[in-house]
């Protein structure tokens, strides 16, 4: 409908700058670690890119003390 804001939209305009964001990066950052899978450098660059708190939550349990499980 139009005049609505849609729940979500600035998130899919934020994802695609951070998806922006890590290909311009890796394109810098991969002939400086050769070792490192392409795959998984995007996944480093996604982590430390992405805004502090907004990655994935889990719970952990207490088993004993020390020890915690997901």
């Amino acid at each position: 409908m139009q005049g609505q804001d849609h729940e979500g939209d600035g998130d899919a305009a934020s994802s695609a700058e951070l998806v922006e964001k890590v290909l311009r990066l890796r394109e810098r950052v991969a002939p400086l670690v050769p070792d490192v899978d392409p795959g998984d450098l995007i996944l480093i660059l996604q982590s430390l890119l992405r805004p502090f708190g907004s990655g994935r939550r889990f719970l952990l349990r207490q088993i004993r003390p020390g020890v915690h499980v997901a």
